[in-house]
């Protein structure tokens, strides 16, 4: 009998790594603050799903976050920072997920539905939250800077996570 591989799951990790690309991708192009947080941020975070580490994907994930804001405060356009921000928190959900997964089920169980369930209600609340912290920007009075919005972002991911 061989032993259970408690790897992170193929899956939830591939997701994780391209969430991280996409967040990177989407801040890294407006500021070089946001390219090195982003870039030493998406390391960690494909570090930590290859050696099934909870705290470098955390740290990885908080990297892109940070790039995501540092470029929204340095004036980058509305929509690429709440990509870059919603995708860096899909990245670390679906980076801790994948570790979760391959600890108590192990690597090579039978979790494709469990992980596509997961990520897609992730990103169905990732997408109405954006939607309601852009809305909330559109319609406020006066020009509100980029990051005002950041930062209502910041708190409703805050929110969500006190929640969880």
């Amino acid at each position: 009998m061989n032993p259970i591989d408690r790897s992170p799951s193929r899956l939830s990790s591939w997701i994780s790594a391209s969430a991280a690309l996409v967040a990177l991708g989407a801040s890294g192009f407006y500021s070089w603050g946001a390219l090195v947080a982003g870039t030493l941020g998406l390391l960690l975070l494909l570090s930590g799903l290859v050696r099934g580490s909870n705290a470098a994907v955390t740290v990885g994930a908080f990297g892109l976050f940070l790039g995501g804001v540092t470029a929204g405060v340095q004036s980058a356009p509305t929509v690429p920072v709440l990509v870059s921000v919603t995708f860096a928190v899909l990245a670390w959900d679906a980076g801790g997920n994948a570790i979760s997964i391959g600890r108590q089920l192990g690597r090579e169980a039978d979790t494709i539905r469990i992980e596509v369930t997961h990520v897609a209600a992730s990103g169905l609340v990732g997408v109405v939250t954006v939607g309601l912290g852009y809305g909330l920007y559109r319609t406020g009075t006066g020009e509100q800077p980029v990051a005002a919005l950041v930062f209502s972002v910041l708190a409703a991911v805050l929110l969500i996570e006190a929640l969880d």
